[in-house]
């Protein structure tokens, strides 16, 4: 089945990215950010109307600080604690609460629902690519 990653560039573009894995594979997600490390970490807030057990989590380059990466203002924002995140992120969903790594992509609806929801809190910010 298809499904969306969400990726958010560092200069503030929204992009879908189609994966036909689920879960999504470590690999495929290094790859995607083009990196050998990524962080995966919990979005503190999702829209209200994507109401079940999953959360929406991002990924990041682990290592976009020291590979000298343009801060992400989203994933900065989302981070919550004042250090800057850096590079692109990609947005997807988990299991509220799994203990494990799979982080798996949104479907078509759920893409353009948090595109919508993304642009509404953000729009200062976001843009489409």
């Amino acid at each position: 089945m298809q499904t969306y990653l969400l990726r958010i560039t560092a200069e503030g573009r929204i992009m879908p990215e189609c994966t036909e894995e689920s879960p999504v594979s470590a690999q495929t997600l290094a790859a995607m950010l083009q990196t050998d490390v990524t962080e995966r970490m919990r979005m503190p807030v999702k829209p209200a109307s994507f109401a079940d057990e999953r959360v929406l989590c991002y990924l990041i380059d682990a290592r976009g600080g020291d590979r000298s990466l343009p801060a992400n203002f989203l994933g900065t924002c989302f981070y919550h604690t004042g250090c800057p995140v850096y590079g692109d992120l990609l947005i997807g969903v988990c299991g509220e609460n799994s203990q494990s790594d799979a982080v798996s992509g949104l479907t078509g609806a759920e893409t353009e629902l948090l595109q919508n929801w993304l642009r509404e809190q953000f729009s200062a910010y976001l843009h489409d690519a």
